[in-house]
């Protein structure tokens, strides 16, 4: 009898031991569970603010499975499922999150964006409507113009571009030495013409970028683009090089690939610039620009083209002309700021050798948006060219320009369509040459309408 107590105690006892550690054991799990999905979720929103859209939905899809009721994972499956054009998907998540917050104004803000998105004006018009009964001060005018804005915006055929046109003065309009009288390889000569000659003037210009989408959802779209200028000198001295006026046009047709976080295009295009229709120099060939934006807060972009020029007066200079660049592009601040810095390689295989070089260019520009509409952009940029020979029959050292260039370009926005433009930029041009040495003032002001 006492052997048969002894082991119903001893198997009582090892059952509460068991349920002691069971106890222990999932006590320190739960935590542990609930520190991994709360790592999980800082994850995903992580790659969603970087940018990797579609890393995040997956994440969040996996943990709306464990979390169905967390408002947190239900508005990120939302916004990543945007982001990676699972525009059916994001709706549902959005819908869920406005059956338990139906008067949160701005679910319905994002949503209608979603819908236009989705081709479906129907459906953005209705969330449109309760974002207005939310929201007295909305007005039914200015839903239905943010919505058409949404409808051109993410529309299979894109149309952008500007006018502008105004008044300038220019104090080296022909990019000329300080005298006409200079040394050229220890040798003084007199150059007619060649002396700076400042002016004041008018310029108009204008450029439209189009672009067509194969289909909706496609990351494919066929591109193109147009621009023109002209400038116009009131110094009639100018009429002695033929530098009274000038015009510039370009085209380009080519093909784009646009996903959440690249952009890679590549065009043809052709370009003309003309003095007086008296001698112009026509360019064509190809260009291509790869942007990745590493975060949606920088991005890193390679530019490059290169051009078969022919000059219609000065046909040794005929040849190839080429560039290649890296930049990065950086946005911060509440008003979105920007600042843009990089530099390119440059080179020329003229038909005359001489007139050949290489060379590299470095840049930097900021964008402030400054309070009352106002938009402030300092730039500056240094350039060094490495000639294949000297410059004139006069000298024996090979010719080498350095030239630096800073500006100041400062736009009041009046309303989305209208501006007004000013801005001025020295050009300092140091040449082992006289006859390329110069400096030069350029200020201008003048509205630009765009569309």
């Amino acid at each position: 009898m006492r052997s048969y107590t002894f082991h119903v105690i001893a198997l009582l006892a090892a059952v509460l031991l068991l349920c002691l550690a069971f106890f222990v054991i999932t006590g320190q799990a739960a935590p542990n569970r609930a520190a991994g999905r709360d790592a999980a979720v800082a994850e995903a929103a992580a790659m969603l603010k970087k940018g990797d859209a579609a890393q995040a939905y997956a994440l969040y899809m996996n943990l709306l499975r464990e979390l169905p009721d967390d408002d947190a994972v239900a508005l990120g499956l939302a916004r990543s499922a945007t982001k990676a054009r699972r525009w059916n998907q994001a709706v549902a998540a959005y819908e869920i999150l406005l059956e338990k917050y139906p008067h949160d104004a701005g679910l319905y803000g994002e949503l209608a964006q979603v819908y236009m998105q989705l081709g479906d004006r129907e459906g953005a018009e209705r969330s449109a409507s309760m974002l207005r009964s939310l929201n007295e001060k909305i007005t039914r005018e200015e839903t239905d113009q943010a919505l058409d804005l949404l409808e051109s915006r993410y529309s299979n055929f894109q149309m952008h571009g500007k006018v502008q046109g105004g008044i300038l003065y220019d104090t080296n309009a022909n990019l000329g030495p300080y005298s006409n009288t200079m040394d050229l390889g220890g040798w003084p000569v007199q150059v007619k013409n060649a002396k700076e000659q400042n002016t004041f003037g008018a310029y108009l210009g204008a450029n439209v970028d189009l672009g067509w989408r194969f289909f909706r959802d496609s990351p494919w779209w066929l591109v193109g683009d147009a621009q023109g200028f002209w400038r116009g000198n009131l110094a009639s001295e100018l009429n002695d090089t033929h530098n009274r006026e000038s015009q510039w046009g370009r085209g380009s047709v080519g093909l784009r690939h646009l996903t959440s976080s690249i952009l890679a295009e590549v065009r043809f295009k052709g370009e003309i610039f003309d003095y007086e229709f008296y001698q112009h120099v026509a360019a064509y060939g190809p260009e291509g620009t790869l942007l990745w934006a590493y975060t949606p807060t920088l991005h890193f972009l390679v530019k490059g083209g290169l051009d078969k020029r022919d000059y219609s007066k000065d046909a040794p200079r005929d040849g190839l002309y080429g560039w290649a660049g890296l930049y990065s592009r950086a946005f911060f601040g509440a008003d979105n700021h920007e600042l843009l810095v990089g530099g390119r390689y440059l080179g020329a295989n003229a038909d005359k050798g001489d007139y050949g070089y290489y060379g590299w260019e470095a840049t930097a520009r900021l964008l402030v948006k400054l309070p009352c509409k106002f938009e402030l952009s300092p730039f500056f940029s240094y350039t060094r060219e490495d000639y294949k020979g000297p410059a004139t029959v006069l000298e024996t050292d090979d010719r080498l320009d350095k030239r630096a260039r800073a500006g100041l370009d400062l736009t009041y926005r009046i309303n989305e369509l209208w501006a007004v433009e000013c801005g001025w930029q020295y050009t300092k041009n140091k040449s082992s040459s006289a006859l390329y040495t110069y400096d030069q003032q350029f200020i201008h002001t003048g509205a630009v309408w765009s569309f």
